[in-house]
């Protein structure tokens, strides 16, 4: 009777026992979680207990000789897996010398999240070595902010586990871009309760993205139906999406005309012969002149930025708002932003390439194009 008591008890202790593990172990585990096989960076003695802990890890370390490297690595990396990839940094140098890929990153929509070491709390104020601290103290990770979907400071080793969740959810949702979670040296070096991380596994790796609805597509197979000289414009959103498949499948089907921007360039083949080419400053007469002459351009995942639109400058590649425009984007801030949007759609590109060529099936909706020459 004792010695169930006993064993009662000493389970109960087993149960309610606390694992204390460093931020820097237990962020590895985390990532190892999330199915991460390759960080990009340089050591620091601000990340050594990152790199510490990664010692026994099944997680490569792809080492470099310039953070600059590591960021375009961890951009050409998340290019072609379509998840975010992970950069880890030294401080301010390091986070200097890899701001170039990051922004390039940002600018081209690539999931990446940047982990930067930082100075130990204890040491605000101080100008330690190597902080950039001209302006205020503790303060680098602003240097990213105006080119991160956002850039997160740890003051606290116990919110590290959301942050660290928040930052690859951000990254990864909506328009994807990168993100920044800075992090004290001493903050990497603290154990906490392996719990706080234990509770963010249970959270979904990929969050649903917005579709488009049966009357929406209905309305845009319409108006498609309804004009002479429709244009399809398609932009990078294809290639993010991974929806160049169901691309070709709506384009083959209606034998509609499509213009690409810079980004858009692959998102359907050039061997199409549906395909007009890119727009803009480096596009030619007959793509800009087959735009200037569309009634509807049906635009997906695009954002109409300067280079493909002539600047903006109206009877170069675009005459909208005589042209109607249908926009469709991941991005709502997108829409309508550069030029008015008769119908703008908050959706994803694969979602509405899929969902949009069923009923131009049922439709029946074709085209043989006859616009600029073009049979």
């Amino acid at each position: 009777m004792n010695f169930s008591i006993h064993k009662a008890v000493k389970m109960k202790k087993n149960t309610n026992s606390t694992e204390l593990k460093t931020v820097a172990e237990l962020l590895v585990d985390y990532l190892e979680e999330r199915k991460v096989k390759h960080i990009f960076g340089l050591c620091g003695h601000t990340n050594i207990a990152v790199l510490s802990a990664l010692d026994n890890s099944s997680i490569d370390f792809v080492t470099v000789r310039h953070e600059q490297i590591a960021s375009h690595a961890a951009d050409a990396y998340a290019r072609v897996t379509g998840r975010a990839s992970v950069v880890l940094s030294h401080l301010s140098p390091g986070l200097t010398n890899c701001a170039t890929g990051v922004a390039n990153a940002a600018l081209d929509c690539t999931p990446m999240v940047v982990i930067a070491g930082d100075i130990p709390t204890h040491y605000y104020g101080k100008h330690p070595h190597q902080e950039v601290n001209l302006h205020s103290d503790a303060s680098q990770y602003e240097i990213y902010r105006p080119f991160v979907k956002r850039a997160w400071r740890v003051d606290s080793a116990e919110l590290m586990p959301e942050i660290i969740e928040k930052a690859f959810q951000l990254a990864e949702s909506g328009q994807p871009g990168p993100v920044l979670v800075n992090v004290p040296m001493d903050i990497f070096s603290k154990q906490i309760d392996s719990k706080l991380f234990d509770n963010k596994s249970l959270n979904t790796e990929t969050l649903v993205k917005p579709s488009i609805d049966d009357e929406t597509a209905k309305q845009i197979v319409s108006s498609i139906a309804d004009s002479k000289n429709p244009v399809l414009y398609v932009g990078g959103g294809i290639l993010l999406a991974r929806a160049s498949n169901e691309l070709e499948e709506f384009v083959n089907h209606l034998q509609i005309p499509v213009a690409h921007s810079l980004m858009g360039k692959g998102a359907i083949s050039d061997s199409n012969p549906f395909v007009l080419g890119m727009t803009g400053f480096w596009g030619t007469e007959l793509v800009n002149q087959s735009c200037l002459n569309a009634d509807t351009i049906l635009a997906i995942g695009t954002r109409f930025k300067e280079a493909d639109c002539s600047s903006w400058y109206p009877g170069y590649t675009f005459n909208i708002p005589e042209t109607k425009l249908i926009h469709i984007d991941i991005e709502p801030s997108e829409i309508g932003r550069n030029y008015p949007t008769e119908v703008g759609v908050i959706a994803d590109a694969n979602g509405t390439t899929t969902y949009v060529v069923p009923h131009t099936l049922s439709a029946g909706t074709s085209y043989v194009y006859q616009g600029n020459g073009l049979q």
